[in-house]
């Protein structure tokens, strides 16, 4: 359980097809008693080593007593299931970062649809 920063939630799709841009929000609490700030990381688990991360456009916030604030990033689907790893910190009065919570999730691989070819008529195309 989080001392000061709860990773709440993690939300992205179930699923996504190889070389897409997966966006994904990752949803801390603030549990202390007053304004702290916190920061997100994350990493993916696929079997490369050492796991790649996840670019978050913001990757910390000054977040409320009892706030939830949403961090967004995204990550380039690999070509198998991955697991989120998704890890909150808080900053404290001393000057360092804290490791506080982490939860996973995971998104399958689906093949990506078939482009399809319309079927046309010549003449639709000559004007007589």
């Amino acid at each position: 359980m989080a001392q000061y920063a709860d990773v709440i939630e993690i939300i992205t799709p179930g699923q996504a097809a190889p070389g897409s841009r997966v966006d994904i929000t990752v949803r801390v609490k603030n549990t202390y008693s007053n304004v702290i700030s916190i920061m997100v990381g994350g990493a993916l688990e696929y079997g490369v080593s050492p796991w790649p991360g996840i670019d978050f456009a913001e990757n910390w916030a000054n977040v409320d007593s009892a706030a939830v604030h949403a961090f967004g990033g995204s990550f380039i689907m690999p070509d198998r299931r991955v697991t989120i790893h998704a890890y909150s910190y808080w900053y404290g009065a001393d000057g360092y970062w804290y490791y506080d919570d982490e939860l996973t999730k995971s998104v399958d691989i689906t093949a990506a649809p078939e482009p399809s070819i319309s079927e046309f008529r010549i003449a639709d195309f000559i004007k007589v």
